[in-house]
């Protein structure tokens, strides 16, 4: 408790000396501008029910509360491409004013560097205002019972089918890496809007499973209560380390040979964004700093943290300069290893 005392000292003691030195360009404070808005809104990747529109919707209420005025911030659902439209508007099309703001899809901000114009992604993930992230994550594989393969061994003898929004997202990239890797026949069928839809068609026998890109929202709750209804079992943790309560499913560094293990590394680097917010490029700093305090505080918000567990969404938050860190240092791969990376993720013509 001591230390985060100290961390919100000192971010409000940075905050208050940027707001005292500065204020946009219109010599308006970013708290004048803010007590001036009503409402701001939150641009959500997804469809309604999923795991990234729990926490934009839990953070818009919250983050609220810490912002001059307690204007209301507004979810809206921009489904679609993987969540590539939605972080091309936010860089695109959205006011750099500070009234928008949103949660991207983890996969978006690498899209470029993995994909270059195949992603279809006209931003520079660098430049974003980056607020921080929710939770830093861990993937996994998920399959039902009734696949005709249930294990890596098996689903590289026989075919299985897995869903995915997109095909720039992790769970499809993931299934590229492993067949690429380790020779796993897994075929991805895109077009779904989230994975409450995924989820559906594998009760439904549509697909066989799928990759969740995050290990921390209501599909998680959802994945154990099918394991122990028996429908459903784990078929591997796209994860450095184990998930302690899922000690007996491997992780992916356990399954790929050595030498293949920097290009894995490198990959699972982008599951620390999780639920990675941001604004768009060019919002005034004093603003980004405010947006960033008011996210910090409703991190750490007693009552948010309550309500996430009774959610069942988990918490690890990045904050958004070590976010934008994270990104920079990304794009920083060596570019041997990173046309290595590519041959393998690149979505097959």
């Amino acid at each position: 408790m001591l230390m985060i005392s100290t961390l919100r000292r000192g971010a409000a003691l940075g905050f208050a000396a940027l707001l005292a030195a500065g204020a946009s360009a219109s010599g308006q404070t970013a708290e004048d501008f803010y007590k001036s808005k009503p409402q701001l809104t939150m641009i959500v990747p997804t469809a309604p029910g999923g795991g990234y529109d729990s926490y934009a919707r839990l953070l818009a209420r919250y983050m609220s509360k810490y912002i001059p005025g307690k204007p209301a911030i507004v979810a809206s659902n921009m489904p679609g491409g993987g969540g590539i439209g939605a972080a091309n508007f936010l860089y695109n099309v959205a006011p750099k004013d500070g009234t928008v703001l949103g949660i991207l899809d983890r996969g978006s901000p690498t899209a470029p560097l993995l994909y270059g114009e195949e992603s279809k992604a006209h931003f520079d993930a660098a430049k974003y205002s980056w607020i921080g992230s929710a939770m830093a994550e861990t993937g996994m594989g998920v399959v039902s019972v009734k696949a005709p393969a249930t294990t890596i061994e098996d689903i590289k003898k026989t075919e299985v089918f897995f869903g995915a929004t997109g095909p720039e997202t992790d769970p499809a990239m993931n299934a590229r890496l492993l067949n690429d890797l380790i020779g796993t026949k897994i075929k991805v069928i895109n077009g779904y809007k989230g994975q409450p839809e995924e989820f559906l068609a594998v009760e439904k026998g549509e697909i066989h499973g799928l990759f969740m890109s995050g290990w921390s929202g209501p599909g998680r709750a959802y994945v154990r209560e099918q394991m122990a209804k028996g429908t459903m079992k784990l078929l591997v943790q796209m994860s450095a380390t184990r998930d302690p309560l899922h000690e007996d499913t491997p992780t992916i560094l356990d399954v790929v040979p050595a030498g293949d293990r920097p290009i894995v590394e490198m990959l699972l680097a982008r599951l620390a964004l999780g639920r990675p917010f941001v604004a768009p490029p060019g919002v005034p700093a004093d603003r980004v700093e405010l947006l960033r305090l008011a996210f910090r505080h409703a991190m750490e918000d007693p009552e948010l943290l309550a309500e996430a567990a009774a959610q069942k969404l988990a918490t690890n938050p990045t904050w958004g300069a070590e976010a934008q860190t994270l990104v920079v240092k990304m794009y920083q791969t060596p570019p041997a290893l990173m046309e290595r990376i590519r041959k393998i993720v690149r979505v097959a013509e």
